[in-house]
């Protein structure tokens, strides 16, 4: 059972997204509910969502975080795109765990990033959350 008492302690928000430490808390209660859920690595403006199980759509689950926590993919994932081509260009092999992330992403794809979150959950049943 999900215990918000880290979240209280530290206060975590993401205020700069009107998300108060209230809707936060919320916000992992149902998804404790749907999937049961541990955080970890709890700080003010960031924290760890461990899922015991997945949705069948995860799909869904990926939008939903991302409306929840843009960060994951305006400044995470959504990077990989740029990441990439200097990586390879400094001669840098991708590690097999990079691969299993990019595993079917069509580049193409405005919304490439949320099949990368998706292929992330599928590997970690994790997901970092920040709010900067």
């Amino acid at each position: 059972m999900f215990d918000p008492t880290a979240i209280i302690e530290q206060q975590t928000n993401g205020i700069n997204y009107d998300i108060t430490t209230e809707d936060l808390i919320a916000k992992l209660q149902q998804w404790d509910g749907q999937y049961g859920i541990e955080i970890s690595e709890v700080a003010f403006d960031s924290l760890i969502v461990h899922f015991k199980k997945l949705p069948a759509d995860l799909a869904a689950l990926a939008r939903e975080i991302y409306e929840f926590c843009p960060d994951v993919i305006d400044q995470g994932f959504g990077c990989i795109d740029d990441a990439l081509p200097m990586m390879m260009s400094a001669g840098q092999e991708l590690p097999p765990e990079t691969r299993v992330l990019l595993a079917g992403v069509d580049w193409n794809d405005p919304d490439f990033a949320l099949t990368i979150l998706q292929n992330s959950l599928r590997q970690d049943q994790a997901v970092f959350l920040w709010w900067d």
